[in-house]
């Protein structure tokens, strides 16, 4: 990776900070139990933000030091392996898609929401040698295109409102 400033540093630092609290506060206080794998994912917007501010290069390092550091905050086990799967599918395909220019925050945002639940699917589809799981998919689809459209409304609100100068970035 290139060298980084040591503003860049910190703003990296302070986003990935807010990215773990929020994904484990969501995981230890906002769980929906009556339906598992559901949530709203207010962390990513964290990654949409690098992404928009930095590039795809540290939207990857943010997600994969996300889930990584969250993961040894609450215990590596089964669930560790289905979050990389998630992050590793919405990760690849909004990165790929993010080279088109083709997709808005609300685009890729969306299309992380739904390939993080299809990469959970296909892992405990897996891990569980049953293919029945995929017809939990319409529902995780439907809940992350809900909250994929809120989570770039609330990223698109922050980026508008806190403009960081190019030069703080480098």
């Amino acid at each position: 990776m290139r060298h980084w400033s040591t503003k860049k540093m910190v703003i990296f630092a302070l986003f990935l900070a807010i990215g773990v609290v929020l994904n484990y506060a969501e995981n230890v206080l906002i769980a929906i139990p009556v339906i598992p794998g559901i949530k709203l994912g207010i962390a990513n917007t964290l990654g949409l933000l690098v992404l928009s501010y930095f590039g795809p290069a540290e939207f990857i390092l943010l997600g994969f030091l996300r889930v990584l550091l969250t993961s040894l905050f609450s215990g590596i086990g089964v669930a560790t392996i289905i979050s990389f799967a998630g992050w590793l599918l919405s990760s690849a395909v909004v990165v790929g898609l993010y080279f088109t220019r083709q997709l808005s925050i609300f685009g890729l945002s969306l299309i992380s929401a739904v390939m993080h639940g299809l990469g959970q699917i296909v892992v405990v589809s897996i891990i569980y040698e049953t293919w029945g799981m995929f017809a939990y998919f319409p529902i995780l689809a439907i809940s992350g295109i809900i909250s994929g459209t809120l989570i770039a409304f609330l990223s698109r609100m922050i980026i508008l409102r806190l403009p960081l100068k190019e030069s703080m970035l480098k």
